[in-house]
């Protein structure tokens, strides 16, 4: 089995962001499922070579059973260091060639801020809102499967498409079997509360920390990069109580702070977030962690579907009620858990490519 894995960027292995580790994530999963992976990632220059090294394969005989390509969070032709569109038919051309020698195409569609976001009058604006929507009409032209973070992000996308669309979010890790054994007690009377990931206009933790504030019998770690806590400190920090601490840290210190949690907090809202569907969102899960969210989003509906945390208001005092419901309750935390472990099965990225190969082969 030999497939074609296409990114329009270049991966920067250093960036903890879910652009650059969810296609890694994905590659490796495919390798583990025994696929031989042909990638095509990197800035202009590398992806031609690439692409004509698949080339000559194709013409050469070399069956590959479908193309699976990631889109950017920028226009495709915009990817390069100097954001000019210097390779204006190269990836698109590239789908084309395939399409032509009957390779299955599928594309996660990564996002849909640009519809979204206060992006003014300016032209640079107005250019990309072009090319956005140029990405939108070159997929309606090659691909055989749209894939998205969630069906409900179709709304939002202003095109039609009459290929199969098919959700796709994030997977996780099978953490949970080497974890548990690791795990903290529930049964102690404090409550250690966990929230991992950005800062700053959409993810406003206010209302989680103006909850926790009023319970001493909560601990809330809150770890998130420097330069995102530097950007907020000043409005955030008089709402740090003594029952908060503030870390800055990744890789195995996160994966103890996973560890020691009871419960992850989401509770963070904006319009975007209605139908958005986190990295660390599907990554929580496969630390075996409960979540507390906040109602109508998909992750709210998610949550109560499989029964793996509890969904709040989200203003401070009903963020606070739902807390001290787990207070008075900690039971629940272990039926938490117990449903998290069969979500987190069927969650894996190994599953996720599963899907992409099932989802490509039927069309």
């Amino acid at each position: 089995m030999r497939i074609i894995f296409h990114i329009p960027i270049h991966i920067d292995r250093s960036d903890p962001s879910a652009s650059q580790i969810r296609p890694q994530k994905l590659m490796a999963a495919f390798a583990e499922l025994g696929y031989e992976v042909d990638v095509v990632e990197g800035y202009g220059a590398e992806r031609k070579q690439r692409i004509a090294a698949i080339k000559r394969n194709i013409r050469q005989g070399v069956h590959y059973d479908f193309l699976y390509s990631e889109s950017s969070t920028m226009p495709t032709l915009l990817t390069e260091r100097n954001h000019l569109p210097t390779y204006p038919f190269l990836d698109f051309g590239f789908f084309r060639f395939c399409k032509q020698h009957g390779i299955p195409i599928g594309l996660f569609y990564r996002d849909i801020h640009w519809r979204f976001a206060n992006r003014g009058d300016g032209w640079k604006n107005s250019m990309a809102t072009l090319f956005y929507r140029y990405d939108l009409w070159q997929y309606r032209r090659w691909l055989d499967v749209l894939f998205l973070p969630t069906m409900e992000m179709r709304t939002h996308i202003p095109a039609e498409f009459t290929c199969r669309v098919v959700e796709l979010p994030s997977g996780c890790e099978r953490l949970l079997s080497a974890d548990s054994k690791n795990c903290k007690s529930s049964d102690t009377a404090s409550l250690s509360l966990l929230y991992v990931g950005g800062l700053g206009t959409n993810y406003n933790l206010k209302p989680l920390l103006q909850a926790v504030s009023g319970l001493p019998d909560v601990r809330l770690t809150l770890c998130c990069r420097d330069y995102d806590w530097d950007a907020v400190s000043e409005e955030y920090a008089p709402l740090v109580s003594s029952n908060v601490n503030v870390v800055h840290e990744s890789g195995e210190a996160v994966r103890q702070r996973y560890q020691q949690a009871d419960l992850f907090a989401m509770t963070f809202y904006n319009d975007y977030i209605d139908f958005a569907a986190p990295y660390k969102f599907f990554e929580t899960i496969g630390y075996g962690v409960p979540m507390l969210v906040v109602e109508d989003s998909w992750m709210a509906r998610f949550v109560e579907r499989n029964h793996i945390g509890m969904v709040s208001h989200k203003d401070a005092a009903s963020i606070r009620a739902a807390l001290e419901h787990v207070l008075q309750n900690r039971d629940i935390l272990a039926a938490y858990k117990e449903h998290i472990e069969e979500v987190a099965v069927k969650n894996t990225w190994q599953a996720r490519c599963q899907q992409i190969a099932n989802s490509l082969t039927a069309s």
